[in-house]
Protein backbone atom coordinates (compact mmCIF):
# COMPACT_ATOMS: atom_id res chain seq x y z
CA UNK A 1 0.00 0.00 0.00
CA UNK A 2 1.44 3.40 -0.98
CA UNK A 3 0.78 5.40 1.80
CA UNK A 4 1.00 9.31 3.30
CA UNK A 5 1.65 9.64 6.88
CA UNK A 6 0.71 13.16 8.26
CA UNK A 7 2.00 13.82 11.74
CA UNK A 8 0.95 16.70 14.33
CA UNK A 9 3.93 18.87 15.00
CA UNK A 10 4.86 19.34 18.67
CA UNK A 11 4.22 22.95 19.75
CA UNK A 12 3.57 24.42 22.93
CA UNK A 13 0.17 25.98 23.36
CA UNK A 14 -1.82 27.94 25.72
CA UNK A 15 -2.87 24.82 27.66
CA UNK A 16 0.97 23.24 28.15
CA UNK A 17 -0.51 19.56 26.34
CA UNK A 18 1.20 18.72 23.31
CA UNK A 19 1.07 14.99 21.71
CA UNK A 20 -1.74 12.75 23.03
CA UNK A 21 -2.19 15.29 25.70
CA UNK A 22 -2.87 18.19 23.80
CA UNK A 23 -6.73 18.66 23.18
CA UNK A 24 -5.91 21.31 20.60
CA UNK A 25 -9.36 21.33 18.41
CA UNK A 26 -8.90 19.94 14.68
CA UNK A 27 -8.37 21.67 11.89
CA UNK A 28 -10.95 21.32 8.83
CA UNK A 29 -9.06 22.11 5.54
CA UNK A 30 -10.31 22.07 2.06
CA UNK A 31 -8.59 23.53 -0.96
CA UNK A 32 -8.27 27.28 -1.17
CA UNK A 33 -8.76 29.90 -4.34
CA UNK A 34 -6.43 31.39 -5.68
CA UNK A 35 -6.95 35.18 -6.27
CA UNK A 36 -4.96 35.61 -9.16
CA UNK A 37 -6.16 32.28 -11.05
CA UNK A 38 -9.74 32.32 -9.18
CA UNK A 39 -9.42 28.36 -9.12
CA UNK A 40 -8.98 25.68 -6.31
CA UNK A 41 -5.65 25.52 -5.69
CA UNK A 42 -6.07 21.18 -5.92
CA UNK A 43 -2.56 20.13 -6.88
CA UNK A 44 -3.98 17.99 -9.13
CA UNK A 45 -2.56 17.97 -12.80
CA UNK A 46 -5.01 18.27 -15.88
CA UNK A 47 -4.48 14.40 -16.76
CA UNK A 48 -5.63 14.06 -13.11
CA UNK A 49 -8.71 16.12 -12.95
CA UNK A 50 -9.60 14.51 -16.45
CA UNK A 51 -9.17 11.04 -14.62
CA UNK A 52 -11.07 11.79 -11.59
CA UNK A 53 -13.74 13.49 -13.34
CA UNK A 54 -14.61 10.60 -15.08
CA UNK A 55 -14.64 8.00 -12.06
CA UNK A 56 -16.29 10.06 -9.81
CA UNK A 57 -19.00 11.38 -12.46
CA UNK A 58 -18.76 15.22 -11.46
CA UNK A 59 -16.66 17.84 -12.91
CA UNK A 60 -13.75 18.59 -10.61
CA UNK A 61 -12.60 21.52 -12.96
CA UNK A 62 -11.08 23.82 -10.41
CA UNK A 63 -12.96 27.09 -11.75
CA UNK A 64 -14.16 28.91 -9.25
CA UNK A 65 -17.71 30.44 -9.25
CA UNK A 66 -18.29 33.04 -6.28
CA UNK A 67 -21.88 32.78 -6.69
CA UNK A 68 -22.57 29.35 -6.46
CA UNK A 69 -20.46 26.65 -4.27
CA UNK A 70 -18.51 23.93 -6.34
CA UNK A 71 -20.49 20.70 -6.24
CA UNK A 72 -16.72 18.90 -5.66
CA UNK A 73 -14.51 21.17 -4.15
CA UNK A 74 -16.38 22.47 -1.60
CA UNK A 75 -18.16 19.65 -0.41
CA UNK A 76 -17.73 17.60 2.64
CA UNK A 77 -16.28 14.44 0.85
CA UNK A 78 -13.08 16.24 0.35
CA UNK A 79 -12.90 18.08 3.61
CA UNK A 80 -10.09 16.55 5.50
CA UNK A 81 -9.41 17.33 9.59
CA UNK A 82 -6.60 17.58 10.77
CA UNK A 83 -6.50 15.22 13.88
CA UNK A 84 -3.88 15.70 16.72
CA UNK A 85 -2.77 11.88 16.35
CA UNK A 86 -1.18 10.81 13.65
CA UNK A 87 -2.92 9.94 10.43
CA UNK A 88 -2.58 7.97 7.16
CA UNK A 89 -4.00 8.12 3.78
CA UNK A 90 -4.02 5.23 1.04
CA UNK A 91 -3.56 6.74 -1.90
CA UNK A 92 -3.82 3.74 -3.72
CA UNK A 93 -8.10 4.92 -3.20
CA UNK A 94 -8.88 7.96 -5.21
CA UNK A 95 -10.68 9.93 -2.88
CA UNK A 96 -7.22 9.73 -0.25
CA UNK A 97 -4.93 10.48 -3.50
CA UNK A 98 -6.96 13.25 -4.03
CA UNK A 99 -6.93 14.36 0.04
CA UNK A 100 -3.28 14.00 -0.55
CA UNK A 101 -2.74 16.31 -3.35
CA UNK A 102 -4.70 19.03 -1.02
CA UNK A 103 -2.40 18.40 1.73
CA UNK A 104 0.23 19.29 0.01
CA UNK A 105 -1.47 22.55 -0.92
CA UNK A 106 -1.90 23.36 2.28
CA UNK A 107 -0.16 26.21 4.53
CA UNK A 108 -1.34 24.14 7.40
CA UNK A 109 1.10 21.20 6.48
CA UNK A 110 4.40 21.52 5.67
CA UNK A 111 5.96 19.12 3.11
CA UNK A 112 8.73 17.85 5.56
CA UNK A 113 9.55 18.38 9.42
CA UNK A 114 12.96 19.85 8.06
CA UNK A 115 11.03 22.00 5.78
CA UNK A 116 9.07 23.64 8.87
CA UNK A 117 12.48 23.98 11.17
CA UNK A 118 13.79 25.86 8.25
CA UNK A 119 10.72 28.19 8.44
CA UNK A 120 9.22 27.46 5.43
CA UNK A 121 5.71 26.70 6.68
CA UNK A 122 5.28 28.90 9.06
CA UNK A 123 1.24 28.45 9.96
CA UNK A 124 1.69 24.84 9.59
CA UNK A 125 0.02 22.51 12.44
CA UNK A 126 1.05 19.15 10.85
CA UNK A 127 3.79 17.93 8.25
CA UNK A 128 4.14 14.97 5.73
CA UNK A 129 6.34 12.31 7.22
CA UNK A 130 9.30 12.05 4.55
CA UNK A 131 10.80 8.66 5.48
CA UNK A 132 14.69 8.74 4.13
CA UNK A 133 14.04 12.44 6.06
CA UNK A 134 12.90 10.66 9.41
CA UNK A 135 15.72 8.51 9.41
CA UNK A 136 18.05 10.53 8.87
CA UNK A 137 16.71 12.73 11.44
CA UNK A 138 16.62 9.90 14.31
CA UNK A 139 19.93 9.02 13.44
CA UNK A 140 21.03 12.41 13.82
CA UNK A 141 19.55 12.35 17.14
CA UNK A 142 21.00 9.15 18.41
CA UNK A 143 24.57 10.76 17.46
CA UNK A 144 23.59 14.34 19.15
CA UNK A 145 22.86 11.96 22.27
CA UNK A 146 26.22 9.89 22.04
CA UNK A 147 28.32 12.79 21.91
CA UNK A 148 26.07 14.78 24.54
CA UNK A 149 26.55 12.14 26.95
CA UNK A 150 30.51 11.57 25.87
CA UNK A 151 31.28 14.93 26.78
CA UNK A 152 29.43 15.39 29.68
CA UNK A 153 31.45 12.92 31.43
CA UNK A 154 34.83 14.79 30.72
CA UNK A 155 33.20 18.04 32.93
CA UNK A 156 33.12 19.05 36.50
CA UNK A 157 30.13 18.20 38.73
CA UNK A 158 29.80 22.20 38.99
CA UNK A 159 29.28 22.51 35.33
CA UNK A 160 26.85 19.47 35.01
CA UNK A 161 25.15 21.45 38.15
CA UNK A 162 25.07 24.45 35.94
CA UNK A 163 23.37 22.78 32.56
CA UNK A 164 20.85 20.86 34.48
CA UNK A 165 19.58 24.63 36.11
CA UNK A 166 19.73 26.57 32.95
CA UNK A 167 17.97 23.84 30.93
CA UNK A 168 15.89 22.06 33.63
CA UNK A 169 14.94 25.20 35.84
CA UNK A 170 16.23 22.47 38.69
CA UNK A 171 18.64 24.06 41.26
CA UNK A 172 20.68 20.68 42.33
CA UNK A 173 23.52 22.50 44.11
CA UNK A 174 23.42 20.73 47.25
CA UNK A 175 22.04 17.54 45.95
CA UNK A 176 24.34 14.29 45.61
CA UNK A 177 26.72 13.80 42.40
CA UNK A 178 24.71 10.54 41.71
CA UNK A 179 21.26 12.22 41.33
CA UNK A 180 23.22 15.44 39.44
CA UNK A 181 23.91 12.25 36.84
CA UNK A 182 21.38 11.01 36.44
CA UNK A 183 18.95 14.60 36.30
CA UNK A 184 21.89 15.06 33.47
CA UNK A 185 21.00 11.90 31.87
CA UNK A 186 17.57 12.68 31.39
CA UNK A 187 18.44 15.55 29.58
CA UNK A 188 20.29 13.94 27.30
CA UNK A 189 18.05 10.90 27.50
CA UNK A 190 14.86 10.90 28.61
CA UNK A 191 11.41 11.64 27.29
CA UNK A 192 11.57 15.28 27.07
CA UNK A 193 15.31 15.27 26.48
CA UNK A 194 17.38 18.58 25.04
CA UNK A 195 20.65 16.42 23.82
CA UNK A 196 21.27 19.53 21.15
CA UNK A 197 21.01 21.78 24.03
CA UNK A 198 23.16 19.99 26.60
CA UNK A 199 25.76 19.83 24.22
CA UNK A 200 25.55 23.37 23.21
CA UNK A 201 26.16 24.13 26.48
CA UNK A 202 29.02 21.64 26.97
CA UNK A 203 30.75 23.85 24.12
CA UNK A 204 29.72 27.07 25.28
CA UNK A 205 32.25 29.38 27.05
CA UNK A 206 32.11 27.95 30.67
CA UNK A 207 32.25 31.13 31.87
CA UNK A 208 29.22 32.47 30.19
CA UNK A 209 26.97 29.26 31.64
CA UNK A 210 28.40 29.92 35.17
CA UNK A 211 26.86 33.37 35.32
CA UNK A 212 23.81 32.23 33.58
CA UNK A 213 23.14 29.94 35.92
CA UNK A 214 23.92 32.20 39.03
CA UNK A 215 21.35 34.78 37.66
CA UNK A 216 19.21 31.94 37.03
CA UNK A 217 19.88 31.17 40.70
CA UNK A 218 19.21 34.63 41.97
CA UNK A 219 15.81 34.82 40.59
CA UNK A 220 15.13 31.29 42.55
CA UNK A 221 15.87 32.98 45.37
CA UNK A 222 14.08 36.75 44.67
CA UNK A 223 17.73 37.75 45.24
CA UNK A 224 16.90 39.16 41.53
CA UNK A 225 12.99 39.94 40.61
CA UNK A 226 11.51 40.27 37.19
CA UNK A 227 9.14 43.16 37.16
CA UNK A 228 7.33 43.34 33.85
CA UNK A 229 9.95 43.19 31.40
CA UNK A 230 12.91 43.75 33.21
CA UNK A 231 15.17 41.93 35.72
CA UNK A 232 15.76 43.83 38.87
CA UNK A 233 18.43 44.13 41.53
CA UNK A 234 16.30 46.47 44.13
CA UNK A 235 16.14 49.72 42.62
CA UNK A 236 18.60 48.75 39.05
CA UNK A 237 17.60 47.46 36.01
CA UNK A 238 19.98 44.46 34.93
CA UNK A 239 18.75 43.57 31.32
CA UNK A 240 15.25 42.13 29.87
CA UNK A 241 16.51 38.20 30.32
CA UNK A 242 18.28 36.18 32.51
CA UNK A 243 20.73 35.96 29.42
CA UNK A 244 21.16 39.38 29.08
CA UNK A 245 22.26 39.82 32.78
CA UNK A 246 24.75 37.59 32.52
CA UNK A 247 25.99 39.45 29.64
CA UNK A 248 25.69 41.99 31.65
CA UNK A 249 27.53 40.64 35.01
CA UNK A 250 30.21 39.57 32.70
CA UNK A 251 31.82 42.71 31.82
CA UNK A 252 34.92 43.22 33.88
CA UNK A 253 33.03 46.82 35.87
CA UNK A 254 29.98 44.71 36.75
CA UNK A 255 32.80 42.20 38.62
CA UNK A 256 31.84 43.93 42.31
CA UNK A 257 28.24 43.69 41.92
CA UNK A 258 28.31 39.77 40.07
CA UNK A 259 30.35 39.09 43.81
CA UNK A 260 28.18 40.88 45.52
CA UNK A 261 24.74 38.74 43.85
CA UNK A 262 26.88 35.31 44.21
CA UNK A 263 27.62 36.07 47.98
CA UNK A 264 24.13 37.01 48.77
CA UNK A 265 22.99 33.25 46.79
CA UNK A 266 25.93 31.06 48.93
Amino acid sequence: MKKMEIRPIDRIRWHKKTGKESFTRPRKIQPLVNSETMSYDTGLTKQEIEKFSKIFKQDLSPVYNPEQPHQFWDSPIISVKLENNTMFLNLEKDIDYIKGAVIKQSRFVANSLREYEEGLFPDATHYIVDEVEEVERIASKIETKKQATIKASKISGERKREIIIILSGKNVKGNSDAFVEVELDKLINGKDSKPAEVLRLIEEDPKKTKYLAVVLEALQKNILKRAKHKIMYFESILGTSAEDVADFLMEDENQDLYLQILKTIN
